[in-house]
C-alpha cells in the first residue's frame, strides 16, 4: 500500500478486467476511491468485490461510454458516491480482437464498411469525447486534476489494414494535447498512453494465440517480452501523481521499444 493517491477519486472507464482492472487494483492500493465501469453488470460486480477484499474504496458503474446519458450517470456515480472526480482515465475501447468478436471488421479503407467505421469511431474516439465532456466540469469543480488517455502504438506509426482503428487512436492524441492546452490554466493535466502489444484476455484470441506468436512478437521487441497490464497501470499512476505534475499533453509509448 502507498499514499500517492490518497484521497483523491479516480474514474477508469473499460476497468473490468484487464488494462483497466490493473489500473483500479492499483490506484486503489495507493489510496485512490475508484469508480468501476464496464458494459457487463456481472464483470462490474466482481472488480469491485475484487478490489473490495483487499480493502479498496470502490463502487461500480455500467454505463457504455459511447452514449451520452450513460456517461452522465457515470460521472454522477462518481459525485454521489464521493464527492466529485480528481483523475478521470479513459481506457475504454474496441481493440483488435475486439472488433472480431463483435463483427466489426479491421479492413484496409477501400473495404471497411461506412457501419464499421462508425462504430470504432464510437467508442474509441467519441467515447473518450463524452467522458471528457462531462468528467472535465467535475475536474474543475474540484480545483484541477488528471485526464488520461488510452491510444495505441498504432496512433505512432500506423497499422496496417485498420484504418478505423489507427485514426480513432490518432485522435486520442490529438484531443488530449488541445485538452491539455486549453485546461492547463484550470489546473488540468492530459496526457496520453500509447501501448503496445499487451497481454491482457483482449488479444489473446487474435495477436497472442499461439506460442509462435507470441514468440515473433518478444524477439520483434527490444526488451525481449510481451507488455504487461500491469506495466499499463504503473504508468499511468505515475501520470496520476504529483510526481508528473509537469508533465502534460503527452503521449507516452509502453511497447517495450516497439517504436523506437
Amino acid at each position: 500500500m502507498s499514499d500517492l493517491l490518497a484521497g483523491r477519486v479516480a474514474v477508469i472507464t473499460g476497468s473490468g478486467r484487464g488494462q483497466g482492472l490493473s489500473a483500479a487494483r492499483l490506484f486503489a492500493e495507493a489510496g485512490a476511491r475508484v469508480v468501476i465501469n464496464d458494459l457487463d453488470e456481472k464483470t462490474v460486480g466482481e472488480a469491485v468485490e475484487m478490489i473490495r477484499e483487499a480493502g479498496g474504496e470502490v463502487t461500480g458503474c455500467v454505463a457504455d461510454v459511447s452514449n451520452g446519458e450513460d456517461v452522465q450517470c457515470l460521472m454522477q456515480t462518481a459525485k454521489n458516491e464521493f464527492g466529485g472526480i480528481d483523475i478521470l482515465y479513459n481506457n475504454a475501447g474496441i481493440g483488435y480482437s475486439a472488433t472480431q468478436r463483435m463483427g466489426v471488421g479491421m479492413e484496409d479503407i477501400l473495404s471497411c464498411s461506412e457501419d464499421d467505421w462508425r462504430r470504432i469511431i464510437d467508442i474509441n474516439l467519441t467515447g473518450i469525447f463524452l467522458c471528457c465532456k462531462y468528467g472535465i466540469p467535475l475536474l474543475i469543480e474540484g480545483g484541477g486534476g488528471v485526464v488520461i488517455n488510452t491510444a495505441s502504438i498504432a496512433a505512432l506509426r500506423g497499422a496496417r489494414n485498420a484504418h478505423a482503428y489507427t485514426a480513432s487512436k490518432g485522435g486520442i492524441v490529438s484531443l488530449t494535447r488541445s485538452i491539455a492546452a486549453t485546461y492547463g490554466s484550470r489546473g488540468i493535466r492530459a496526457n496520453t498512453i500509447a501501448p503496445g502489444v499487451i497481454d491482457t484476455e483482449m488479444i489473446q484470441d487474435y495477436i497472442l494465440s499461439s506460442e509462435e506468436a507470441r514468440t515473433a512478437i518478444s524477439q520483434r521487441t527490444p526488451v525481449g517480452r510481451i507488455g504487461t497490464a500491469d506495466d499499463i497501470a504503473q504508468t499511468a499512476l505515475f501520470l496520476a501523481s504529483d510526481a508528473a505534475s509537469f508533465i502534460t499533453g503527452q503521449t507516452i509509448a509502453v511497447d517495450g521499444g516497439a517504436t523506437a
